[in-house]
């Protein structure tokens, strides 16, 4: 009688599958320490609004949070458990992608470390965004061109198609890497892959996948135009290149001595030379974003591939004092991480511990004490919590009667999110994706007012007398962490005439731009 054969997972495989497992538990562990992100309340909100397209992302987000919420209800685990598993999934390529250039366990061990211990990982795999996914898809595409470029394989193309139309549908940024792939192999010496029928076959199957995107951006007369020209004048106008260059070395700056001398042998070391398109690949996002004002964000997922081809390089050509040079830079990358714990809002401290006096530059350009992130991830709840109040406190019949207008998407999210349960209606707003789902016009009586705005041209103890009959001030926001501490909840009664004719020419004029 024959033995039962039992599977063996080989030594490397075990390394890459404990530091997946170990990446996966630190996000479980301690994903819920905050509250949801504003944006991720706007992704949960279309995820309730399914559509080929929204203003400002494409809807593979959408699609995730729907997946996210019918496995885990409205819970901020379920949320945030998805991008807990792509983080994890970028350790497994990373494996992969050392394997392929035959490097053995110490590169494999050193190319993990650098991303589990990197604080802009550890941050943005705990937010539910579409970044997250977008710098899995980078990482993916360039697993893919080396596999292509080592086996010379042109049917690798055929995948490299398919991923950058998925790509395409999480966040339209991956056109840089597109753009700069082209580029790099057509100066490459790996060009006559462009010769290759499975070429045509892979531009034909990404213009199969985002076709319907495009398809719902046209028929909405090009919706994300308008986003990026308002990027541009609220956000992207104060990127400042010496910041965007500063912020390429900070924010992996546990991993410098690892990747700045991978993208150097990438591009000057002769032996090395058939993989030089990854440097120029490098080379081309960074002055293509520099050229857009591109925040400095969107070319992580280039990082990842430096990090295996630094590990790779220092096992290769370093072998005999690789020892040494393993246990300075893993040092190196803790205490580079320790120190960051207090700087980059990664949720491991409380907003006590992480105050530092105008340390933190927010995207309007001006200086606070706390990051910009973690002041989006709070206050949230509390909005919710105190509208939902105010329409339980309502009879029955002037619930029905009701409605609740949010300045902005991260209020109008939160209060669907929390308020599911009790069945609260759809909350209106002028902002972002919302008005695809606001209303031609004001038919009922009752509303809740959600307002926070610096304007103070904009007073609502202004506004709201003016244009309803009867108005109470029913709870203000007051929690110093808050980006929009000082947010009022009013509750409106009996609008006039003049608000409602307000209401249906300006949710018009929204409208119509996206038609």
């Amino acid at each position: 009688m024959k033995p039962i054969s039992t599977f063996k997972i080989s030594r490397n495989w075990q390394l890459i599958l404990l530091f997946a497992a170990l990446k996966l538990l630190i996000h479980l562990i301690t994903n819920t320490n905050y509250e949801l992100h504003r944006d991720a309340y706007l992704y949960y909100a279309q995820s309730e609004h399914l559509a080929w397209g929204y203003v400002a992302v494409p809807p593979f987000i959408a699609i995730m949070g729907k997946f996210a919420t019918a496995l885990f209800g409205n819970t901020t685990f379920g949320l945030r458990f998805f991008p807990a598993i792509i983080g994890s999934m970028n350790l497994i390529l990373i494996g992969l992608m050392v394997k392929e250039l035959n490097g053995k366990k110490y590169a494999i061990s050193l190319a993990s470390l650098a991303f589990i211990l990197s604080p802009f990982f550890l941050h943005v795999n705990t937010l539910f965004q579409p970044v997250s996914f977008n710098q899995f898809f980078w990482f993916l595409s360039g697993y893919l061109i080396l596999i292509m470029i080592k086996r010379n394989d042109p049917k690798i193309w055929i995948w490299i198609g398919i991923v950058f139309g998925i790509a395409f549908l999480n966040k339209y940024s991956i056109v840089f890497f597109i753009f700069a792939f082209a580029v790099s192999l057509l100066i490459s010496q790996h060009r006559k892959l462009f010769l290759s029928k499975y070429f045509v076959l892979a531009i034909v199957l990404g213009l199969i996948i985002i076709f319907p995107n495009l398809m719902w951006q046209y028929n909405n007369n090009w919706p994300v135009l308008y986003h990026m020209k308002e990027l541009q004048e609220t956000q992207l106008v104060h990127v400042r290149i010496s910041d965007f260059l500063i912020l390429q070395i900070l924010m992996n700056l546990q991993a410098a001595l690892l990747w700045i001398p991978a993208l150097l042998i990438l591009l000057f070391h002769k032996k090395e030379k058939q993989y030089r398109l990854f440097g120029f690949i490098y080379l081309i996002v960074i002055i293509t974003l520099l050229l857009g004002r591109g925040k400095s964000y969107y070319s992580m997922g280039l990082y990842p591939i430096l990090f295996v081809f630094g590990a790779y390089f220092i096992e290769k050509y370093l072998k005999k004092y690789f020892i040494y040079i393993f246990s300075s830079l893993v040092i190196f990358m803790c205490l580079s991480l320790y120190g960051s714990l207090s700087f980059d809002g990664i949720p491991f401290y409380s907003f006590e511990q992480v105050k530092q006096k105008d340390a933190f530059t927010w995207e309007d350009g001006v200086k606070h004490d706390f990051p910009q992130d973690m002041s989006d991830m709070t206050g949230w709840t509390e909005i919710a919590q105190k509208v939902n109040k105010v329409y339980l406190d309502l009879d029955e019949k002037d619930k029905a009667n009701c409605n609740i207008f949010c300045d902005h998407y991260g209020q109008a999210g939160s209060i669907m999110f929390h308020g599911k349960e009790i069945k609260i209606p759809e909350p209106i707003s002028f902002n972002g994706s919302f008005v695809f789902w606001a209303p031609d016009g004001i038919t009922k009586d009752y509303m809740i007012w959600v307002h926070w705005d610096l304007d103070k041209n904009n007073d609502p103890e202004i506004f709201l007398p003016k244009n309803f009959k009867e108005v109470e001030l029913k709870a203000i926001i007051d929690n110093k962490y808050f980006r929009e501490n000082g947010t009022r909840i009013y509750l409106c009664k009996y609008p006039t005439e003049r608000y409602l004719n307000y209401y249906k020419t300006r949710i018009g004029e929204l409208k119509n731009r996206y038609q």
